[in-house]
């Protein structure tokens, strides 16, 4: 099952002055919007983002942490709170330092192919060195590797839509890439829990995958290097542009706010769940990851259902906020429920009831974000100081969860989990605070 809120890897600082040059991966010569793809294209696409998703959160789910059990089994909430916390850090500078990059680069062979190769190249690498890893020290460095290989990955083949398919082809090939990542989600649960007794495997099948979508993809979607245009801006220009007062912009400062808040809930509740069905419901892990991927199953009607749900009742009506404060609701029952639950019957409705407020949020969130964006202009850049929102949770959740597991003995999910339940109300709060739309 995949994390909630699942990040996002736009191109950073996408306004007018950074955008792709239409020379790379434009239609014919004076026209900036590109041709229709086909549905082959769409076909090796969606593949190869899932490949990539499915790198990604086979270890975020399953492996490693199954990993770190093995290596420090008394320890073991602390160190993959360590683990994923300094990871989270790195991620933080790397997916948008590699977004520009790929913009940038002047390869014959394209400006994405050479960073989806190399990205392969460095988690297969990374993934080999984590599986053999005999301490939770070599462990965080190779899974630090691990992330940059990712963040190569993402940030190619995130651009791809923008590049090269047109405004009315967007949402289709952008809803089956959404899909990929759901199924990807239910996929790494399935392929941790069957190769538990495989460790080289459960870290390298997931990469095998991704390797044979890219034979496809190098194939069936054209790349080109990029054009050789004005001088580009320094890469601290990118980074300055990630930074705004939020006095200035108090509405979307609010929203920023609430979706980190519910980001750390949900952050709090996948980092952990994993433990929470050995330790609480007293699974075996082949036998938890076979129930993560079941409840992840069925959570893919969940999320999909509410966000389409959401997504069109709030434009039919005009409002945003009601479904935000629903959203918050439902992720605070959902996480409460979780911090009592006995068995995995009960373990299955909270997640459901989490997933339920993910879909939700995830939608109306960002049509909110849409409708308070300082400068239209330059909608990329506010759009990914949003999705900043989204990778803090992920290297702060982790060090602050530990702390709160310990309390009362350790092992203390109850604490854990009515503290995430506390802060995701937040993300109603911060909704009601927003003044320039209802």
């Amino acid at each position: 099952m995949s994390s909630a809120l699942p990040p996002q890897h736009p191109v950073v600082g996408a306004g007018p002055e950074n955008s792709p040059a239409p020379a790379a991966d434009s239609g014919p010569a004076g026209h900036s919007e590109p041709p229709r793809v086909s549905a082959w294209f769409i076909f090796v696409y969606t593949l190869t983002t899932f490949g990539a998703n499915l790198t990604m959160l086979a270890p975020m789910l399953f492996g490693l942490a199954y990993k770190i059990q093995l290596v420090d089994p008394g320890g073991k909430e602390s160190s993959l709170g360590l683990v994923v916390g300094i990871g989270a850090l790195f991620n933080i500078v790397a997916t948008p330092l590699a977004g520009v990059l790929t913009d940038r680069t002047r390869s014959r062979w394209g400006r994405r192919r050479p960073w989806v190769a190399a990205g392969i190249v460095i988690c297969a690498a990374a993934g080999t060195a984590i599986a053999l890893a005999s301490t939770v020290l070599f462990v965080a460095v190779a899974w630090v590797v691990y992330i940059l290989g990712l963040a190569a990955i993402l940030s190619a083949l995130a651009p791809v839509i923008a590049d090269q398919v047109p405004e009315s082809q967007r949402g289709k090939v952008g809803a089956f890439s959404g899909v990929s990542t759901q199924l990807a989600g239910v996929a790494a649960s399935l392929v941790g829990s069957a190769l538990t007794g495989n460790l080289l495997l459960m870290f390298l099948a997931p990469i095998v995958v991704l390797v044979v979508a890219f034979v496809f993809y190098v194939v069936a979607i054209p790349d080109r290097p990029a054009a050789r245009t004005k001088d580009h801006e320094p890469l601290s220009v990118v980074f300055r542009q990630l930074v705004f007062d939020p006095r200035k912009h108090r509405d979307f400062a609010l929203v920023w706010l609430g979706r980190f808040l519910l980001q750390v809930g949900m952050t709090f509740f996948s980092t952990y769940q994993l433990y929470f069905l050995l330790d609480r419901i007293g699974l075996a892990p082949e036998e938890a990851g076979q129930k993560l991927a079941l409840v992840g199953g069925i959570g893919i009607v969940v999320t999909t259902g509410f966000a389409v749900l959401g997504g069109l009742l709030s434009d039919r009506l005009r409002r945003r906020k009601p479904f935000l404060y629903v959203a918050a609701a439902l992720a605070a029952s959902g996480l409460t429920v979780m911090a009592f639950a006995p068995d995995v019957l009960s373990y299955a409705v909270a997640t459901l009831l989490i997933l339920a407020a993910a879909g939700l949020f995830g939608s109306v969130d960002l049509a909110l974000a849409s409708d308070v964006v300082p400068d239209r202009a330059e909608a990329g850049r506010w759009m990914s100081i949003l999705n900043v929102a989204g990778y803090v949770p992920s290297a702060v959740a982790p060090v602050v969860a530990p702390l709160i597991l310990t309390t009362s003995g350790g092992q203390n999910y109850t604490a854990l989990y009515l503290t995430a339940a506390l802060v995701a109300t937040g993300a109603g709060v911060t909704a009601w605070r927003v003044r320039g739309v209802r």
